[in-house]
Protein backbone atom coordinates (compact mmCIF):
# COMPACT_ATOMS: atom_id res chain seq x y z
CA UNK A 1 0.00 0.00 0.00
CA UNK A 2 0.84 3.73 -0.66
CA UNK A 3 2.85 5.49 2.44
CA UNK A 4 2.23 8.55 1.82
CA UNK A 5 -0.81 10.57 3.65
CA UNK A 6 -3.45 12.15 1.86
CA UNK A 7 -3.58 16.02 3.01
CA UNK A 8 -6.84 17.45 3.96
CA UNK A 9 -8.81 18.13 0.51
CA UNK A 10 -12.13 18.90 -1.10
CA UNK A 11 -13.33 15.33 -2.42
CA UNK A 12 -12.09 14.66 -5.64
CA UNK A 13 -14.05 13.87 -8.56
CA UNK A 14 -12.98 9.90 -9.16
CA UNK A 15 -12.80 8.00 -12.12
CA UNK A 16 -12.20 4.34 -11.64
CA UNK A 17 -9.20 4.12 -14.87
CA UNK A 18 -7.53 6.46 -17.46
CA UNK A 19 -9.80 5.26 -20.54
CA UNK A 20 -13.17 6.29 -18.28
CA UNK A 21 -11.15 9.73 -18.00
CA UNK A 22 -10.41 10.52 -21.44
CA UNK A 23 -13.85 9.24 -22.91
CA UNK A 24 -15.82 11.32 -20.18
CA UNK A 25 -18.48 13.80 -21.79
CA UNK A 26 -16.85 16.39 -19.40
CA UNK A 27 -14.01 17.16 -17.46
CA UNK A 28 -14.89 18.41 -14.16
CA UNK A 29 -13.28 21.63 -12.20
CA UNK A 30 -11.53 21.08 -8.69
CA UNK A 31 -9.70 17.68 -7.65
CA UNK A 32 -9.58 15.06 -10.15
CA UNK A 33 -8.61 11.81 -9.21
CA UNK A 34 -7.54 8.94 -11.81
CA UNK A 35 -6.89 5.99 -10.50
CA UNK A 36 -4.27 4.29 -12.94
CA UNK A 37 -2.29 1.33 -12.54
CA UNK A 38 -2.37 0.77 -8.45
CA UNK A 39 -1.38 4.28 -7.93
CA UNK A 40 -3.64 7.74 -8.26
CA UNK A 41 -3.28 10.35 -10.82
CA UNK A 42 -4.23 13.75 -8.66
CA UNK A 43 -4.86 16.85 -10.56
CA UNK A 44 -6.24 20.35 -9.29
CA UNK A 45 -7.88 21.85 -12.41
CA UNK A 46 -8.97 25.54 -12.57
CA UNK A 47 -10.19 26.97 -15.61
CA UNK A 48 -10.46 30.28 -16.76
CA UNK A 49 -11.99 30.48 -20.03
CA UNK A 50 -8.93 31.35 -21.26
CA UNK A 51 -6.73 30.11 -24.40
CA UNK A 52 -3.56 29.75 -22.34
CA UNK A 53 -3.26 26.34 -19.75
CA UNK A 54 -0.54 27.13 -17.29
CA UNK A 55 0.56 23.19 -15.91
CA UNK A 56 2.60 23.63 -12.80
CA UNK A 57 4.69 20.67 -11.73
CA UNK A 58 6.52 20.47 -8.01
CA UNK A 59 10.28 19.30 -6.96
CA UNK A 60 11.21 17.73 -4.17
CA UNK A 61 8.67 17.50 -1.40
CA UNK A 62 10.09 18.31 2.28
CA UNK A 63 9.13 16.26 4.82
CA UNK A 64 6.21 18.10 6.00
CA UNK A 65 4.31 17.93 2.73
CA UNK A 66 0.81 16.04 2.69
CA UNK A 67 0.20 14.52 -0.69
CA UNK A 68 -1.61 15.51 -3.00
CA UNK A 69 0.94 18.49 -3.69
CA UNK A 70 0.05 21.25 -5.64
CA UNK A 71 2.53 23.72 -5.92
CA UNK A 72 2.52 27.63 -7.44
CA UNK A 73 -1.12 28.09 -6.12
CA UNK A 74 0.13 31.19 -4.55
CA UNK A 75 2.26 32.72 -7.46
CA UNK A 76 -0.30 31.72 -9.97
CA UNK A 77 -3.58 33.09 -7.62
CA UNK A 78 -5.77 35.29 -10.13
CA UNK A 79 -4.10 35.06 -13.56
CA UNK A 80 -6.39 34.79 -16.33
CA UNK A 81 -5.11 31.42 -17.32
CA UNK A 82 -6.55 27.99 -16.83
CA UNK A 83 -4.28 26.29 -14.48
CA UNK A 84 -3.64 22.71 -14.21
CA UNK A 85 -1.74 21.78 -10.84
CA UNK A 86 -0.22 18.05 -10.90
CA UNK A 87 1.03 16.04 -7.87
CA UNK A 88 3.52 13.67 -8.33
CA UNK A 89 2.04 10.12 -8.11
CA UNK A 90 5.43 7.80 -7.91
CA UNK A 91 5.66 9.40 -4.23
CA UNK A 92 2.30 8.08 -3.07
CA UNK A 93 4.30 4.66 -2.83
CA UNK A 94 6.52 5.23 -0.41
CA UNK A 95 7.58 7.81 2.20
CA UNK A 96 10.91 7.07 1.91
CA UNK A 97 11.96 8.88 -1.19
CA UNK A 98 10.72 12.56 -1.91
CA UNK A 99 11.75 13.16 -5.50
CA UNK A 100 10.60 11.37 -8.69
CA UNK A 101 10.53 13.87 -11.44
CA UNK A 102 7.18 12.80 -13.15
CA UNK A 103 9.23 10.06 -14.55
CA UNK A 104 7.17 7.32 -13.40
CA UNK A 105 7.77 3.79 -10.94
CA UNK A 106 7.47 0.27 -11.98
CA UNK A 107 3.29 0.56 -12.09
CA UNK A 108 3.79 3.36 -14.40
CA UNK A 109 6.32 3.28 -16.76
CA UNK A 110 4.58 5.25 -19.42
CA UNK A 111 3.74 8.40 -16.75
CA UNK A 112 4.93 10.84 -18.89
CA UNK A 113 3.15 9.86 -22.17
CA UNK A 114 -0.08 9.39 -19.91
CA UNK A 115 0.48 12.81 -18.16
CA UNK A 116 0.54 14.52 -21.64
CA UNK A 117 -2.96 12.75 -22.36
CA UNK A 118 -4.52 13.76 -19.27
CA UNK A 119 -3.62 17.25 -19.97
CA UNK A 120 -4.79 16.67 -24.31
CA UNK A 121 -8.11 15.76 -22.79
CA UNK A 122 -8.43 19.10 -20.02
CA UNK A 123 -6.85 21.19 -22.36
CA UNK A 124 -9.68 20.08 -25.30
CA UNK A 125 -12.27 21.02 -22.30
CA UNK A 126 -11.00 24.37 -22.09
CA UNK A 127 -9.81 25.37 -25.60
CA UNK A 128 -6.70 26.89 -24.09
CA UNK A 129 -4.36 25.34 -26.35
CA UNK A 130 -1.32 27.81 -26.08
CA UNK A 131 -0.18 25.28 -23.26
CA UNK A 132 2.94 26.60 -20.90
CA UNK A 133 4.57 24.27 -18.47
CA UNK A 134 6.20 24.74 -15.83
CA UNK A 135 8.31 23.79 -12.78
CA UNK A 136 11.94 24.17 -10.53
CA UNK A 137 14.07 21.70 -10.03
CA UNK A 138 12.65 18.44 -10.89
CA UNK A 139 9.72 19.98 -11.69
CA UNK A 140 11.69 21.90 -14.01
CA UNK A 141 12.73 18.91 -15.66
CA UNK A 142 9.51 17.65 -15.58
CA UNK A 143 8.20 20.96 -18.01
CA UNK A 144 10.82 20.19 -20.23
CA UNK A 145 9.91 16.38 -20.24
CA UNK A 146 6.02 16.94 -21.11
CA UNK A 147 6.65 20.01 -23.24
CA UNK A 148 7.64 17.46 -25.80
CA UNK A 149 4.78 16.44 -26.37
CA UNK A 150 2.90 19.50 -27.30
CA UNK A 151 4.95 21.05 -30.51
CA UNK A 152 3.80 24.93 -29.93
CA UNK A 153 3.99 25.03 -26.18
CA UNK A 154 6.37 26.60 -24.05
CA UNK A 155 8.56 25.28 -21.18
CA UNK A 156 9.44 27.47 -18.23
CA UNK A 157 12.01 25.61 -16.48
CA UNK A 158 13.47 27.14 -12.83
CA UNK A 159 17.13 25.45 -12.38
CA UNK A 160 16.13 22.82 -13.81
CA UNK A 161 17.49 18.99 -14.17
CA UNK A 162 18.18 17.98 -17.73
CA UNK A 163 19.78 14.42 -16.76
CA UNK A 164 18.06 12.51 -13.97
CA UNK A 165 21.39 10.33 -13.56
CA UNK A 166 23.32 13.91 -13.33
CA UNK A 167 21.41 14.40 -10.12
CA UNK A 168 22.94 14.06 -6.46
CA UNK A 169 23.39 9.96 -6.32
CA UNK A 170 21.83 9.71 -3.11
CA UNK A 171 18.53 10.62 -4.44
CA UNK A 172 18.80 8.72 -7.58
CA UNK A 173 19.05 5.61 -5.94
CA UNK A 174 16.14 6.13 -3.56
CA UNK A 175 14.40 7.15 -6.49
CA UNK A 176 15.28 3.66 -7.89
CA UNK A 177 14.66 1.80 -4.78
CA UNK A 178 11.22 2.63 -4.21
CA UNK A 179 9.77 4.02 -7.48
CA UNK A 180 11.47 0.76 -9.40
CA UNK A 181 11.90 -1.98 -6.76
CA UNK A 182 15.60 -1.29 -8.54
CA UNK A 183 17.85 -1.20 -5.94
CA UNK A 184 21.47 -0.57 -7.12
CA UNK A 185 20.49 -1.14 -11.05
CA UNK A 186 21.45 2.19 -13.65
CA UNK A 187 19.10 4.17 -15.44
CA UNK A 188 19.82 3.08 -18.37
CA UNK A 189 18.11 -0.33 -17.32
CA UNK A 190 14.62 1.41 -17.24
CA UNK A 191 12.15 0.81 -19.69
CA UNK A 192 12.67 2.72 -23.09
CA UNK A 193 9.66 4.71 -22.43
CA UNK A 194 11.27 6.63 -19.92
CA UNK A 195 12.81 9.82 -20.64
CA UNK A 196 15.27 10.25 -18.20
CA UNK A 197 17.92 12.34 -19.96
CA UNK A 198 17.02 15.03 -21.77
CA UNK A 199 19.90 15.62 -23.81
CA UNK A 200 20.00 13.35 -26.60
CA UNK A 201 16.18 14.04 -26.40
CA UNK A 202 16.31 17.43 -27.36
CA UNK A 203 19.35 16.81 -29.58
CA UNK A 204 17.56 14.91 -31.98
CA UNK A 205 15.08 18.18 -32.72
CA UNK A 206 12.24 20.01 -31.24
CA UNK A 207 9.65 22.38 -31.92
CA UNK A 208 8.31 24.21 -29.01
CA UNK A 209 9.94 26.65 -26.84
CA UNK A 210 11.96 26.38 -24.21
CA UNK A 211 12.73 28.57 -21.54
CA UNK A 212 15.51 28.34 -19.22
CA UNK A 213 16.05 30.12 -15.72
CA UNK A 214 19.04 29.66 -14.57
CA UNK A 215 20.60 31.36 -10.88
CA UNK A 216 24.35 31.75 -11.94
CA UNK A 217 25.04 30.94 -8.50
CA UNK A 218 23.84 27.24 -8.46
CA UNK A 219 26.89 26.21 -10.24
CA UNK A 220 26.01 22.32 -9.18
CA UNK A 221 23.06 23.24 -11.94
CA UNK A 222 24.41 25.00 -14.74
CA UNK A 223 27.69 22.48 -14.71
CA UNK A 224 26.07 19.22 -14.41
CA UNK A 225 22.60 19.96 -16.48
CA UNK A 226 22.77 23.57 -17.68
CA UNK A 227 25.60 23.37 -19.89
CA UNK A 228 25.25 19.63 -21.31
CA UNK A 229 21.79 20.68 -22.33
CA UNK A 230 23.03 23.94 -24.26
CA UNK A 231 26.24 21.95 -25.67
CA UNK A 232 23.69 19.75 -27.31
CA UNK A 233 21.06 22.19 -28.31
CA UNK A 234 22.27 26.06 -27.36
CA UNK A 235 21.86 28.50 -30.11
CA UNK A 236 18.51 27.03 -31.37
CA UNK A 237 16.25 29.93 -32.34
CA UNK A 238 13.40 27.94 -30.18
CA UNK A 239 15.27 28.15 -26.48
CA UNK A 240 15.93 30.90 -24.28
CA UNK A 241 17.93 31.92 -21.59
CA UNK A 242 17.30 33.76 -18.34
CA UNK A 243 20.38 34.11 -15.72
CA UNK A 244 20.89 36.12 -12.64
CA UNK A 245 22.29 35.73 -8.97
CA UNK A 246 19.21 34.78 -6.60
CA UNK A 247 19.47 34.68 -3.01
CA UNK A 248 22.20 34.60 -0.15
CA UNK A 249 25.57 34.59 -0.67
CA UNK A 250 26.19 31.07 1.32
CA UNK A 251 24.73 28.10 -0.06
CA UNK A 252 24.85 25.84 -3.04
CA UNK A 253 22.82 28.41 -4.97
CA UNK A 254 20.09 26.41 -5.77
CA UNK A 255 17.33 28.93 -5.21
CA UNK A 256 14.74 29.95 -7.58
CA UNK A 257 14.32 33.59 -8.35
CA UNK A 258 12.07 36.01 -6.29
CA UNK A 259 8.19 35.23 -6.63
CA UNK A 260 7.64 38.56 -7.95
CA UNK A 261 10.04 38.01 -11.06
CA UNK A 262 7.84 34.57 -12.07
CA UNK A 263 4.56 35.96 -10.91
CA UNK A 264 5.68 39.08 -13.66
CA UNK A 265 6.93 36.41 -16.17
CA UNK A 266 3.62 34.74 -15.71
CA UNK A 267 1.32 38.11 -16.14
CA UNK A 268 3.53 39.54 -19.65
CA UNK A 269 3.27 35.33 -20.78
CA UNK A 270 -0.72 35.31 -20.08
CA UNK A 271 -1.14 38.10 -22.67
CA UNK A 272 1.27 36.89 -25.00
CA UNK A 273 -1.67 35.29 -26.81
CA UNK A 274 1.00 32.32 -27.20
CA UNK A 275 3.88 34.03 -29.25
CA UNK A 276 5.93 32.94 -26.46
CA UNK A 277 8.88 34.92 -28.31
CA UNK A 278 7.59 38.15 -28.30
CA UNK A 279 6.83 37.32 -24.17
CA UNK A 280 10.13 36.12 -23.63
CA UNK A 281 11.83 38.85 -25.24
CA UNK A 282 9.40 41.87 -22.97
CA UNK A 283 10.14 39.65 -19.80
CA UNK A 284 13.90 40.14 -20.35
CA UNK A 285 14.90 36.88 -21.72
CA UNK A 286 18.06 36.48 -24.13
CA UNK A 287 17.89 34.23 -27.16
CA UNK A 288 21.82 33.75 -27.25
CA UNK A 289 21.65 30.51 -25.03
CA UNK A 290 25.81 28.67 -26.24
CA UNK A 291 28.29 27.48 -23.71
CA UNK A 292 29.78 30.65 -23.92
CA UNK A 293 27.06 32.65 -23.42
CA UNK A 294 26.15 31.14 -20.34
CA UNK A 295 29.75 31.66 -19.22
CA UNK A 296 29.40 35.32 -19.88
CA UNK A 297 25.96 35.69 -18.02
CA UNK A 298 27.71 34.14 -14.87
CA UNK A 299 30.94 36.36 -15.13
CA UNK A 300 28.49 39.45 -16.17
CA UNK A 301 26.19 38.53 -12.77
CA UNK A 302 29.25 37.77 -10.38
CA UNK A 303 29.36 40.23 -7.65
CA UNK A 304 32.50 42.82 -8.03
CA UNK A 305 35.50 42.57 -6.14
CA UNK A 306 36.06 43.50 -2.19
CA UNK A 307 38.51 46.61 -2.58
Amino acid sequence: MPENQSADIPTPSTFEDLGEFLSAEEVPAGLIEIQYQGLPLEILNIPSDSDITLVCFHGAAEKDVRLPWFLGQGVTAGLPVNRIFISDPSLRKSSEFNLAWYAGSREQPDLQATLADVVRRIVRETGGYNVMFFGSSAGGYASLALSRFFPTSLALAVNPQTSISRFYPGAVERYMTYAWDMEGKDMSELPASVAHDLVPAYSAGFSHTVALIQNAKDWFHVQKHQLPFVDAVGGSENLYMLMDRWGPDTGDGHIPPPKELIRACFEVLAACGGDWPKGLAECGFQSETTRRDVKRRVLDTAPAPAE
